[in-house]
């Protein structure tokens, strides 16, 4: 059950297959594969596999503060027979917070019910969560962390590396931006990306040496800089891997993430935040494993260093 509107709304969404089937009696009879048709919102669900309850309370302020009768248009959702219950691949931001503007004018909603979905469970979930990760693509772009859940349930590659990396070395994401705390991503998207290279091996990199360093109990321990500075060198020292996780493993265990951040900004003030920090990690494995330099600074731009030719 989903617990933000229960506590909202003050009621149980239990879910009544005879009621569901009365309203949509007449739709299954004219066998119709869509149907919009006002529902209580008791009769509402979301499933949390792939799709997360949680709203920040920014979100919903933003939400109800902008509420508006004529652009509340229909929810959409696949109907759950077997529990009398339709949920939501579409809405669910609708669906709570018309409880927190007017319970009583919203104990009915509009919902687009998709009455030609699978019935088979295994299906269905799949189906809900394609529906889910793609909806209004062309309007309102879904962020790869509000996509989680559902990509977690196609199979995505990516995700699922990540959710095991998750289990593995215990951190956590959010979406809303700012200062991290310890163990906490400093950019979920980033991280999805390190997640495809070389079958996550890159990522295992970054993780393993962050951890072994304990960045992972330090405020900010895995900004996007930090982490994205040690992809770098990953890819760009491919034949040294083992010596430079060494290295970083040492050389992070002396100091913090902000002092890494200070020391390459104050080296390469010319480069954004990120590039001065990848190449400040990389000055250190040329200076301290006396490996070659692969990049340099030309005027504000990091460039590969020619190779000359025998």
């Amino acid at each position: 059950m989903c617990i933000s509107f229960e506590k909202i709304s003050g009621k149980k969404n239990e879910g009544n297959v005879r009621e569901l089937k009365g309203y949509l009696a007449t739709a299954l009879d004219a066998k119709m594969p869509v149907a919009i048709v006002r529902l209580p919102v008791e009769l509402l669900e979301i499933d949390t596999r792939y799709q997360t309850e949680a709203r920040t309370e920014r979100d919903l302020r933003y939400l109800t503060a902008h509420w508006s009768e004529q652009k509340l248009l229909p929810l959409i959702g696949v109907p759950h027979w077997e529990e009398g219950k339709v949920y939501l691949v579409d809405g669910y931001g609708r669906w709570v917070g018309s409880q927190i503007v007017d319970k009583e004018k919203y104990s009915k909603l509009m919902v687009q019910v998709i009455l030609n979905a699978p019935t088979v469970k295994s299906e269905r979930l799949r189906y809900e969560a394609e529906l889910y990760a793609y909806q209004n693509k062309q309007v309102a772009k879904m962020t790869p962390v509000q996509k989680h859940g559902a990509m977690i349930v196609l199979h995505d590659k990516a995700t699922e590396t990540l959710e095991k990396l998750k289990g593995k070395y215990g951190f956590e994401y959010v979406a809303n931006k700012g200062n991290r705390e310890a163990s906490v991503l400093g950019s979920y998207s980033a991280t999805l990306d390190l997640c495809k290279i070389d079958n996550g091996k890159a990522a295992e990199y970054v993780f393993d040496i962050l951890t072994r360093a304990g960045f992972d109990r330090k405020t900010n321990g895995y900004a996007s800089y930090i982490m994205r500075g040690l992809r770098d060198i990953y890819k760009l020292y491919s034949r040294n891997r083992k010596e430079t996780a060494q290295l970083f493993i040492n050389v992070l265990r002396e100091t913090t993430p902000i002092q890494i951040r200070s020391y390459g900004v104050s080296k390469y003030p010319m480069l954004d935040i990120k590039t001065a920090i990848s190449l400040y990690l990389e000055d250190l494995v040329v200076e301290r494993l006396g490996l070659k330099q692969s990049r340099e600074v030309l005027g504000t731009r990091l460039v590969p260093i020619k190779k000359e030719i025998a």
